[in-house]
């Protein structure tokens, strides 16, 4: 798509169906941004690729800041605490896309990303990233099984990188924790599930979550919950309840209710504005 001097976005309009492909897209974009525009915190229920195409941006994850300069890509898991924005008095251009999937917690942590969130020298992927919002603003039936091969193979060439140069890993248990979770989100999990995975009591438990993700362990799967409850309603046509159900509430009026208090909607309406504007 070449050089670019403003922002754009585009939604995956597309069927999700990951029991067919194995990655999916549900949202890529540009971005130039600034330094007085602030730092972006918002948590999605998503793995955020982010290259750097010029200027410099600043990446905090896990309390600590790392410089993107061109050429740099960071993997960000955007349901822990973290933050992203350009450096002071710079324009920081770059493109991005949110990615989900089968294993990705996995390879995230397997690729030292939640030590490391920055690789350095991944100009080549540019090319699969403008490939990506191509893809995505002519979506047509082919569309998922091309995005899935494009996030594959932003994910190879990634993993040759970080074996050349391997970070040394040391994955928080929240991070273990989460992993576990976000596989079965149907599943009816109890503080009790969570501090048995974590191996921590339960004080101890709600600390690290609080520390990595400002949240309570159940406050942040409800949050997990609802992010992908927003997905689905936006990308498919399936019923509420079904939504509700896949999304782990077996009540419909407790699912509507944490929507609606989360995203300032009800299901029905964000479904219905969400799909108006795509």
């Amino acid at each position: 798509m070449g050089a670019f001097d403003s922002s754009s976005i585009v939604f995956n309009v597309s069927p999700a169906d990951l029991d067919v492909w194995p990655y999916a897209v549900p949202v890529a974009g540009r971005t130039v941004a600034r330094g007085a525009d602030g730092m972006v915190r918002q948590n999605y229920h998503q793995h955020v690729l982010i290259l750097t195409l010029g200027g410099t941006g600043v990446i905090e994850v896990g309390g600590a800041a790392y410089e993107a300069r061109a050429g740099d890509l960071a993997w960000i898991d955007t349901a822990l605490t973290y933050a992203h924005g350009a450096e002071a008095e710079e324009k920081w251009s770059y493109l991005w896309m949110a990615v989900s999937g089968h294993g990705l917690d996995a390879v995230r942590l397997q690729l030292g990303f939640d030590a490391a969130p920055i690789e350095s020298g991944c100009q080549e992927l540019t090319g699969a990233f403008d490939a990506a919002l191509a893809t995505l603003f002519r979506a047509n039936a082919n569309t998922p099984g091309a995005l899935s091969a494009l996030v594959g193979n932003v994910l190879g060439k990634v993993s040759s990188l970080r074996s050349v140069n391997p970070v040394a890993r040391d994955s928080s248990v929240v991070s273990k924790v989460a992993e576990q979770v976000r596989k079965e989100l149907d599943r009816a999990w109890t503080i009790a599930d969570m501090v048995s995975l974590s191996g921590l009591s339960q004080s101890q438990l709600f600390r690290r979550f609080k520390a990595e993700t400002g949240n309570s362990p159940m406050g942040w799967l409800r949050k997990e919950r609802i992010v992908l409850a927003s997905y689905v309603l936006r990308t498919t046509e399936k019923p509420i309840a079904q939504v509700a159900l896949q999304c782990g509430y077996q009540d419909p009026f407790h699912f509507s209710r944490d929507f609606k208090r989360m995203q300032g909607l009800s299901p029905r309406t964000y479904r219905v504005q969400a799909q108006g504007e795509e």
